[in-house]
């Protein structure tokens, strides 16, 4: 095939927005020294007879101690899988005419290399680096445009660019502990994006992201996607020294929303937010003392846990929370509207409970939207015991102790999992 055609069918695949991001085309016929059927190259020569190669077809692998230097300068279309795993003496992989690569590209336990030339390659099934310490360029040059996933984990890169894939299914870059920046054009991700655990103050540059689904961002200084409108999954921000967390554009998230342990956070702003389909938690973050961001909220599908030193805090638009709500505050932040959510049946799960500096109200019934009537406890104690909060019914309760947060992973499975425990106890 001529390369031409390749990025003919790439350009119409790039347009087309629910298209799969990864080229697929059919494998073209080559001659039989280009076609490898798990081929494994431990030696340079064997290397070789990949690089006489412009279109090769098959999986490659390279490993073993017998390379100071990959050179693979030549090839240019490889319909398959490219596997650079544990050439432990390697400081070097030339791949200067490397266009596209169908499968996965993978440079693995590679514990030397520096050098990583990739100057022309724009297209892979899959992009892999792991266990690369001492490298500190992807060597991408032109810039990925298409690829399905892209994973980048303990490496010495000291910056990620050229990630400009129109459409991902997984973004995942993890414990590189060098890296100050990640600026990428990906506009959509189709499953998770996960950037967990890299430099201490790393900024995260999504300028051009417009949908994702999962989005799980822990150890990052700041987090910008002003043109984001929409999560299917779940957003989970913790253990960050961010200081804002803005979704200037965001209408609605599908699943939950947590927001933990960020220990400089002063500001959330959610201008746009109509709509979290599951839980919301709002917990731990020292400095956070308005929760006044989400000013057209008006369904929360899930739960409600809201906990910290909040001197103001309003959710003026929301007129649904599903599950249980609870608010815990030591600032001086009043329950007094959020007492009127619960009275006006707002609020529909079993368990409501808000406590501030002066009063603790609390209520467990079956609400109105639901065809059976139990009882009900309300109570309200402190210095401002004139005003009351009401359900059907009355008998004593006593307030919970402070919620704890929820735990510092990187997996996105867990902190769905939190939040199922936290909707568990609520409803």
């Amino acid at each position: 095939m001529q390369l031409k055609n390749v990025i003919a069918i790439s350009a119409i695949a790039g347009l087309a927005s629910a298209a799969n991001s990864t080229l697929t085309t059919a494998t073209p016929d080559v001659t039989s020294h280009c076609s490898f059927s798990d081929f494994t190259a431990t030696a340079s020569n064997q290397v070789q007879s990949v690089a006489a190669c412009e279109t090769a077809v098959g999986d490659i692998t390279i490993q073993g101690t017998a390379f100071g230097t990959v050179e693979l300068t030549g090839l240019q279309q490889l319909y398959g899988s490219l596997h650079v795993l544990n050439a432990t003496q390697a400081t070097t992989v030339n791949a200067p005419t490397l266009q596209l690569v169908s499968g996965e590209l993978e440079f693995n336990a590679n514990t030397i290399l520096s050098n990583l030339n990739l100057a022309q390659l724009t297209t892979v099934g899959s992009l892999t680096l792991n266990a690369l310490p001492a490298l500190d360029n992807t060597g991408l040059t032109a810039g990925l445009t298409s690829a399905d996933s892209v994973v980048i984990s303990d490496t010495g890169l000291s910056s990620l660019t050229g990630i400009n894939v129109y459409q991902l299914k997984v973004f995942n870059v993890n414990n590189n502990d060098n890296i100050d920046t990640i600026d990428s054009g990906l506009r959509e991700v189709t499953d998770t994006i996960d950037i967990s655990y890299n430099a201490e103050k790393v900024d995260v540059i999504l300028n051009q992201l417009t949908g994702a689904k999962n989005i799980v961002l822990q150890s990052i200084n700041s987090f910008s996607a002003p043109n984001l409108t929409l999560a299917n999954g779940s957003i989970a921000i913790s253990s960050s020294s961010i200081e804002k967390v803005e979704f200037a554009e965001l209408t609605s998230i599908g699943n939950s929303l947590t927001i933990n342990k960020n220990e400089d956070l002063t500001e959330l702003d959610f201008p746009q937010l109509k709509s979290i389909g599951g839980a919301l938690q709002v917990s731990d973050n020292d400095e956070l003392k308005s929760f006044a961001g989400f000013p057209k909220l008006q369904t929360i599908g899930g739960s409600v846990n809201i906990n910290g030193t909040f001197d103001n805090g309003t959710f003026e638009s929301l007129s649904r929370v599903a599950g249980g709500f609870i608010l815990k505050t030591d600032g001086d932040l009043s329950c007094s509207a959020f007492n009127k959510l619960n009275t006006n049946g707002d609020i529909k799960g079993d368990k409501f409970q808000c406590e501030d500096k002066q009063t603790t109200s609390s209520s467990s019934s079956r609400k109105s939207n639901s065809d059976s009537t139990d009882s009900s406890d309300s109570t309200e104690t402190g210095s401002n015991s004139g005003s009351s909060s009401t359900s059907s019914g009355s008998s004593s309760s006593t307030s919970s102790r402070r919620n704890g947060a929820a735990s510092n992973t990187g997996k996105l499975a867990s902190v769905v999992a939190g939040f199922a425990a936290v909707g568990v106890a609520l409803f």
